[in-house]
């Protein structure tokens, strides 16, 4: 079976994670009965080692390698099929540090003219709404292959693209400890980010407008938190598809990127973002059923979030600390329509996190034209498995695809609960950093293109690091460390 499809005309390589099967249970069938279709196929783990996917009809099972008595994904997966419990046994794919695994929803395109109802008749499609702009999302039958359907959807001439609605599961570096709050700003001394890159002086050279609005996509942002309600214009949850984006308690990753991003100052409580001042947009792209269970998301929630922030909020930055997403045509149009046609044509400036395992730049962080981070230290480093920093469990990506790395070591920013977390590390902690240098340059210029804020953050980085720049750039440190009153300088001497 061909586990492939296409996203701007060229087949997607997937690497198949040989560690988990995925199985989508015929609805009727009671747990009881799930766990005996499981055991009847030898090699694989126990029922209860399962991972009930929230919000899809998708169970993860591990498989163990042959050598400890398990079995191959692939046998598995033929084994599992032949299960009357089974209405479909799916392979689960390794992206990065995340996992993906592709639902009975298909994403399409039509040329225009297109009849979706004609096309969704013509191969056995059921439609079921939108993924953000023109983008149609529907279901196959239960025992379809998805990636059949896509291949003879790509053929069709009425079609210009087809992609699965993959769900995604992954991880992300978060920590939560609560600190009660004293005087004006009172924590204003701990944050060494705010010293290191010059905003500071960057916000009394050109204060952050209110009109400016910075979009944050996450797990959804605590926005009745006192360093950043003030701040908010606008919210939209892309998991529910309304506008009640509030985070599960437990979800505190876009809380902790908002304040950095945008935490109001001058309160008389906790911190103040890089972009104090600025609007905040907050919409909910993932969620995780739990404390410390991983998070998911997929590829209709993600585009039809960064549509709203685009289409319809206003956004003039869009700060995207996630990655490792399947490639997808849908996505890559919504971002690229944000930077081309948002803001009325100057376009959205889009910052989005490298990553954090160390290897190249996790995906959309890879697409052209994009302001993709890398994080820095409180020593002025790039962050490495062996940096000064001492924290070697995590490394940023590396690459091309770098523009610039930002603080992302030890930040201390906004938590649910009204507190604050003094720990929020990774890429995702650098990228709502950027975002607010980006939020102070439109604010001092609130005319220039998405590009020249993209080349004023890239020419006035500083250079750090012992390794060489060729043509000014570095794969570890992209054009260097982010320097937001150079940055600003810059903006107001522009042309």
């Amino acid at each position: 079976m061909e586990y492939a499809y296409k996203v701007g005309g060229q087949d997607v390589a997937l690497e198949l994670d040989r560690t988990v099967v995925a199985v989508r249970f015929d609805d009727t069938i009671p747990k009881s009965g799930r766990a005996r279709a499981t055991a009847a196929v030898r090699g694989l783990s126990p029922f209860t080692a399962r991972y009930e996917v929230p919000g899809e009809r998708l169970t993860l099972v591990p498989v163990p390698p042959p050598a400890v008595g398990g079995v191959s994904p692939m046998a598995a997966i033929g084994a599992l099929n032949g299960q009357p419990e089974v209405a479909r046994a799916l392979p689960v794919f390794r992206i990065g540090p995340n996992k993906a695994v592709p639902t009975e929803r298909v994403i399409l395109g039509l040329h225009a003219g297109g009849d979706p109802e004609a096309v969704a008749r013509k191969h056995g499609l059921k439609l079921v709404g939108t993924a953000g702009g023109d983008a149609i999302v529907a279901t196959i039958p239960d025992d379809g292959d998805v990636f059949a359907v896509c291949r003879a959807l790509d053929a069709d001439a009425d079609v210009d693209y087809a992609e699965p609605d993959f769900v995604t599961i992954g991880r992300r570096l978060t920590s939560f400890v609560p600190v009660q709050p004293g005087p004006l700003d009172p924590m204003q001394d701990q944050q060494y980010a705010l010293k290191l890159i010059g905003a500071l002086a960057a916000q009394r050279l050109a204060p952050a407008r209110r009109d400016v609005l910075i979009a944050i996509l996450d797990e959804g942002v605590a926005t009745t938190h006192p360093d950043l309600a003030p701040a908010v214009a606008g919210t939209f949850d892309g998991v529910d598809a309304d506008s009640f984006q509030e985070p599960n308690p437990w979800d505190g990753h876009g809380t902790a990127c908002a304040g950095l991003a945008v935490a109001i100052g001058g309160n008389g409580i906790g911190i103040r973002g890089v972009a104090a001042g600025a609007g905040l947009l907050a919409g909910r792209i993932a969620y995780s059923d739990g404390e410390g269970r991983p998070w998911v998301t997929t590829t209709r929630q993600i585009a039809r979030t960064i549509a709203w922030a685009w289409r319809s909020a206003g956004a003039w930055i869009i700060s995207n600390s996630w990655g490792g997403l399947a490639p997808s045509s849908t996505v890559e149009r919504e971002l690229e329509g944000a930077r081309t046609l948002g803001r009325g044509g100057l376009g959205c400036v889009i910052v989005i996190a490298a990553g954090n395992d160390g290897r190249q730049v996790l995906y959309p962080g890879s697409l052209p034209d994009m302001l993709t981070v890398g994080a820095s230290n409180q020593f002025d480093e790039v962050k490495t498995w062996d940096s000064a920093d001492g924290e070697d469990g995590w490394a940023s990506c590396r690459g091309p695809q770098v523009s610039v790395v930002a603080p992302g070591v030890r930040n201390l920013t906004t938590a649910i609960g009204n507190g604050y977390d003094p720990v929020f590390n990774g890429t995702s902690s650098a990228t709502p950093i950027v975002a607010g240098v980006a939020a102070l340059i439109l604010s001092a210029r609130p005319e220039l293109p998405e590009a020249a804020v993209r080349r004023i953050i890239r020419e006035t980085a500083v250079k750090i690091g012992p390794f060489p720049y060729a043509d000014g750039h570095n794969d570890a440190a992209g054009f260097g460390r982010v320097d937001a009153l150079a940055a600003v300088q810059a903006a107001i001497a522009h042309p």
